[in-house]
Parts: C-alpha cells; sequence; structure tokens
C-alpha cells in the first residue's frame, strides 16, 4: 500500500485545533497579566504611608491617653530616607527615640523629590517640637514648615535624611 499526498496532509481540523488551543492559551496570559498588574506604580509608597498612618494614629491615640499622666505628648514623626541613606536614617530614629520623640514605623524610602541634606518639616505650631528633633539628630538638620506636596505621613513631623 502507497502512501498519497492526501495521507500525508494535516487535516484541517487539526490545525483549528491548534489555533484554539494558542488563542486559549494567549487568552489567559491577558487575563492573568491584568489581573495581577498593579495600575499605580506608587502603590508601595502609598501602602508604606498607610502603615505609618496607621501607626502615627496609633502612638497619637496612646499619647493622647497617657497625656493625664505627662504634661505634654511627644511629637510623632515618619523617618524617610533619600537614596543610599538607610543606615543614616536608622541612626537618626534612633537618635530621635533617645530625644523624646516618638517615630512611627521603620524609615521608608523618599519618593518625593529630594531636599538638599537633612530636613525635618513640621506643621503648624510645631516649630519647637522639630527644632526638638533637629537638635537630637544633629548632622545639619534643617527645620522647614511643612510644604503641601508632602502627604506621605499622617504624623507631626516629617523628617527625610540624607547621607
Amino acid at each position: 500500500m502507497s502512501i498519497t499526498d492526501h495521507q500525508r496532509r494535516v487535516p484541517i481540523r487539526a490545525i483549528i485545533m491548534i489555533f484554539v488551543a494558542l488563542a486559549i492559551a494567549f487568552a489567559a496570559l491577558g487575563w492573568h497579566s491584568a489581573a495581577t498588574r498593579d495600575s499605580d506604580p506608587d502603590a508601595a509608597l502609598h501602602a508604606q504611608a498607610a502603615k505609618v498612618s496607621a501607626a502615627a494614629s496609633g502612638a497619637a491615640s496612646s499619647a493622647s491617653a497617657s497625656a493625664s499622666a505627662t504634661p505634654a505628648a511627644a511629637p510623632v514623626a515618619c523617618v524617610f530616607s533619600q537614596s543610599g541613606a538607610g543606615a543614616a536614617a536608622r541612626s537618626a530614629v534612633a537618635a530621635l527615640k533617645k530625644g523624646g520623640v516618638t517615630v512611627a514605623g521603620d524609615p521608608a524610602a523618599w519618593k518625593g523629590k529630594a531636599p538638599r541634606g537633612t530636613v525635618v518639616y513640621y506643621a503648624d505650631g510645631l516649630d519647637a517640637a522639630a527644632k526638638q528633633a533637629a537638635a537630637a539628630i544633629g548632622a545639619g538638620a534643617t527645620v522647614q514648615v511643612r510644604p503641601g506636596t508632602v502627604t506621605e505621613c499622617a504624623g507631626d513631623l516629617v523628617v527625610i535624611v540624607a547621607k
């Protein structure tokens, strides 16, 4: 029995089934990509800010609960580090705690415009607390009024540590 041309060809049904299988695979990959894609590139920053905000409100509520025992509540600070200043930020956290400043959470990476040098931003009426924090940090930390663009932290003070 000889093989004819008709028997050598791949049936059209097999080709169609291969294309259908590929279409299903690509549709599944596309759906997976759309379902797991992070649409907000700053999601990690917002998650960290939410964590710091929750810690700051927890620290503020515990500070207000203990306000009857102490005459003044310690200011709450959020600490951020500029690129490559992680070790300096950890040192600043230790210095702030030693100086009587409550630190909310761990130092996070600063994603905004980087100021020159270490800066302590403060909310209205907290300039004395900011000066206390800057003195605790040392190393030429400057004190500035908190601009409206700095919204990453719900604490009283925002400390951005430079190298």
